[in-house]
């Protein structure tokens, strides 16, 4: 079984803030655009991206920590199934299950059974849009198939779930997605917009597109969780984004102007003197837009000072006089 927390390198009970900390780390460091031809790099990087897939959804790291290793790689009971079920593959694929039944009962249709359809994919989280669960119910309700009268009431078909992967600056700018949603033998085109502004795990809810009701009941739902390829250059915190740029030791000590990214183009910006490594300036109003709301979020500028690779030997004297008649110390705190 995968350890999707060892993946991210966090403790099992880590918060949300510290499990997208941990991916977008790991994802700047692996991702392919930063590690060209790597293979391993590149493995990497979707192992992380897994996982982040699962920790970040609630209802998936829940089933991922209910059912430990079942559900991703278990081995199943006595009869063939978990938890006391049972399941048999049909003629031309597709599996008929079964609950607490003894096998003696299933002849001729008697058994307490449906068809499981993508259970292992609702179980596994493997991704895709879920069939629904066989709809249980008690033996008075089931009419002239156990001998009892009552009308069955209409029933809201289940809700279907599927994941969406989008780049950086598609969740930024909004995108359009088409999917093929599958209802039995059918299967329906349809194209959903994306609004600008979503981010990893913003869930876009589509009404009447999931799975048919019963008895006449309207249809479930469907679900699209968003997933946010990384940038080489950006990373978010809800609506601020966030980017890091290189100065000389020149430029820190006695401040300059510098061109820096936006997302939409470049930006000038004052870099004060003295300015220390690490030292962060806002962009009011050149982050993202506010999911569902009105208005931007900040872009801020993290600033990391580069030395020069090598020093020249007029150079290196400036220096060694600078050292000798302006010396400081930035240990002496």
């Amino acid at each position: 079984m995968k350890d999707y927390y060892q993946t991210l390198g966090v403790a099992r009970g880590a918060d949300e803030a510290e499990i997208k900390k941990a991916y977008r780390r790991l994802a700047r460091q692996y991702h392919p655009d930063m590690n060209k031809g790597d293979k391993k790099a590149e493995e990497k990087f979707k192992e992380i991206s897994e996982a982040y897939s699962v920790l970040s959804d609630k209802e998936k790291r829940k089933q991922y920590e209910m059912f430990g290793q079942a559900p991703f790689g278990g081995q199943p009971g006595p009869e063939g199934g978990f938890g006391g079920f049972k399941w048999e593959q049909q003629p031309g694929g597709g599996f008929k299950f079964y609950r607490n039944v003894n096998p003696d009962d299933m002849e001729g249709g008697a058994g307490n059974y449906g068809d499981v359809g993508d259970i292992f994919s609702e179980l596994f989280n493997m991704g895709g849009v879920k069939r629904p669960r066989p709809n249980w119910q008690d033996e008075e309700d089931l009419g002239p198939m156990y001998g009892g009268g009552r009308r069955q009431e209409p029933r809201k078909g289940t809700d279907s779930y599927t994941t969406l992967e989008v780049d950086f600056m598609e969740a930024i700018e909004g995108t359009e997605a088409r999917f093929e949603i599958k209802h039995g033998n059918k299967t329906e085109k349809i194209t959903v917009k994306i609004p600008a502004g979503v981010d990893n795990g913003s869930k876009v809810r589509i009404a009447g597109k999931g799975q048919p009701g019963g008895n006449g009941g309207e249809n479930g739902d469907l679900f699209i969780s968003i997933r946010v390829r990384p940038h080489p250059l950006f990373w978010r915190e809800d609506a601020d984004v966030y980017t890091e740029v290189p100065i000389s030791i020149y430029e820190a000590v006695i401040g300059s102007s510098i061109e820096v990214p936006t997302l939409d183009g470049h930006a000038k910006m004052k870099v004060p003197e003295c300015t220390e490594s690490g030292q962060k300036f806002r962009l009011k109003g050149k982050g993202a837009p506010i999911l569902g709301k009105k208005g931007t979020g900040d872009e801020y500028v993290v600033v990391k000072i580069v030395p020069p690779k090598k020093l020249d030997a007029k150079t290196r004297q400036l220096f060694e006089q600078l050292a000798r008649e302006s010396a400081y110390d930035p240990r002496e705190d």
